[in-house]
């Protein structure tokens, strides 16, 4: 070997200064000495081959491939070379290409399996389906019946609506494997998305035999006499899957999860009685698992019976405390029974376990505007919306609240900039309109004539709601329309399904301003029978007449 020239020394150098570049992410610095080594040497594969690879992180494709199909042709056999132009043909999208460099590839490497997958794979991509079964032929030819290879034939023949062929392909893997009941089940299943429930009954009942205990045939028999209307075989036959202890959970909710969700959509509370007698097997057979008490939580939840629902999501959790979404189902369920007291303790345990989910702050700001703790509201709900991102409804929701709650605080500059933030989210929005109108009607200077006008459409939007009527009672008591305050003020106390206290006061407030002396004070000792003590409404009755 001669020793080398000072050019070639110092191309040397430049190749080794290039891919020192390289290594220190100097991309463009790397790209630039790169060109200049190939204008000394054009023929230099390796260099071509880096250079592409520069040009792809670059994001210039046209010149990464360039760059790499003349690699290739200066080093046919480098088979790393041809995988990385294929990867480039991929990402530009040039997928007939790409099989044309693996069709090359498994020419020269008839034994190397995994070329004949991309080959095919690309053939797919470039839609030339029944090439890419002929590939898979030449392969399957090779190596015998495969099961990755005869599930990607099946897949393509169902493709191509050769269902013949499809089903030929599966019979194949049974054939060769006929104790392996999860290519029967491949069978069934295909013979029912055809709408072959016979032949899809037989193959079930051939799993049957080969594995009595197979839970997966038992059910879809089952579902097979749901679907024949024999509801009763059906449940029968769920139970006997459901009451073996030997069967996976997963498997029995994966059954039954289809009609926990129609119950929640359908509010068919017949049709959750029939599912919850399931649930309790559950309970009974897999009574440490967590999934078996919150599938009955949720059955109960979307069935009304929310108090039961909650004493099943908290055993969910004395099992497993890390079920997310169990936490915040049973935090909306104390939400509706204004368990404040329990909402927050409970959203405080929460938000130990998760300190980055908004909707645990927006319920643990919701709990603390329950107790009337105005500030620690305040703050958590200030809190949820720094994490709700991109959730408009919790944005909405939290804005919405916090703007009652200062108002209470009487910071109203903040009260009304809250209720116009949700006001933008939701201009049509009844329920903010209601509550932003009596926000203003609460306080002793505002722009009455605009809680009204929020109030009037609030009411036209959901009409003959209570809460609604006593809010435009007030917003025209303000404005000092007396007259017609006491008309709305009356179908708020009338159309009450219990009587309100807040209500009864405000019905005697405009019937005292009218000069109805007696009626005033009879609303108003309704009002203190209800709550008990008050001062304010005391001095009301003993002067006969609004403070």
């Amino acid at each position: 070997m001669g020793r080398l020239t000072e050019a070639e020394i110092k191309l040397q150098e430049l190749f080794i200064a290039a891919n020192a570049e390289k290594l220190r992410g100097n991309f463009e610095k790397s790209i630039e000495l790169f060109e200049s080594f190939l204008e000394k040497d054009k023929e230099n594969g390796a260099a071509n081959y880096e250079l592409s690879r520069l040009y792809d992180l670059e994001e210039q494709n046209d010149k990464a491939v360039n760059a790499a199909e003349t690699a290739v042709k200066q080093d046919p056999t480098n088979e790393w070379y041809q995988m990385f132009l294929a990867d480039l043909y991929l990402k530009t999208n040039e997928d007939k290409k790409a099989a044309g460099v693996y069709e090359q590839l498994v020419d020269k490497n008839p034994d190397e399996d995994d070329f004949y997958f991309k080959w095919a794979y690309f053939l797919v991509r470039a839609n030339e389906t029944e090439k890419a079964i002929k590939v898979y032929d030449e392969l399957e030819g090779k190596m015998g019946v495969n099961e990755e290879v005869s599930r990607r034939k099946h897949s393509l023949y169902l493709g191509l609506g050769n269902y013949k062929k499809a089903q030929k392909e599966l019979e194949s893997l049974i054939e060769t494997h006929p104790k392996n009941t999860a290519f029967r089940h491949l069978l069934a299943n295909f013979y029912e998305q055809t709408n072959d429930n016979v032949a899809a009954k037989n193959v079930y009942q051939e799993i049957l035999k080969i594995n009595p205990n197979d839970a997966q045939a038992k059910i879809a028999l089952a579902d097979g006499n749901k679907k024949n209307g024999n509801k009763e075989d059906y449940y029968a036959k769920l139970q006997d899957v459901f009451k073996n202890p030997d069967v996976n959970i997963d498997v029995k909710i994966t059954e039954i999860f289809p009609l926990v969700t129609k119950v929640a959509n359908d509010n068919d509370k017949v049709l959750a009685t029939e599912v919850l007698q399931l649930a309790y097997i559950l309970e009974e057979v897999h009574p440490n698992l967590a999934k078996s008490y919150s599938i009955i939580g949720d059955l109960l939840f979307y069935s009304d019976n929310k108090t039961k629902a909650l004493e099943y999501y908290k055993k969910t959790l004395e099992i497993d405390e890390s079920v997310y979404l169990v936490w915040e189902q049973m935090l909306y369920i104390l939400a509706d029974l204004k368990d404040y007291d329990a909402l927050v303790k409970e959203s405080e345990n929460a938000l130990d376990l998760y300190p980055n989910q908004a909707a645990i702050f927006y319920l643990n700001g919701l709990g603390y505007s329950g107790q009337e703790k105005h500030k620690d509201a305040v703050n958590s709900l200030q809190q949820a919306l720094l994490m709700a991102g991109r959730n408009p409804r919790l944005k909405f929701q939290s804005h919405l609240l916090l703007g009652k709650e200062y108002n209470s605080l009487k910071q109203f500059e903040r009260s009304d900039k809250n209720f116009e933030e949700a006001l933008k989210l939701n201009p049509q929005d009844p329920v903010v309109l209601n509550t932003y109108s009596l926000a203003l009607t609460e306080r002793e200077d505002a722009d009455f004539a605009k809680a009204k006008e929020m109030s009037a459409t609030a009411n036209d939007l959901l009409p003959n709601r209570p809460g609604f009527q006593n809010t435009y009672g007030q917003a025209l008591y303000r404005l000092k329309d007396y007259k017609n305050a006491k008309k709305w003020l009356a179908q708020a106390v009338e159309n009450s399904k219990e009587e309100n206290a807040v209500f009864l006061e405000n019905y005697g407030n405009v019937l005292s301003q009218l000069g109805e002396e007696a009626a005033a004070v009879a609303a108003w000792q309704k009002a203190l029978t209800l709550e008990g003590s008050n001062a304010e409404l005391e001095k009301k009755i003993a002067d006969r007449k609004v403070n």
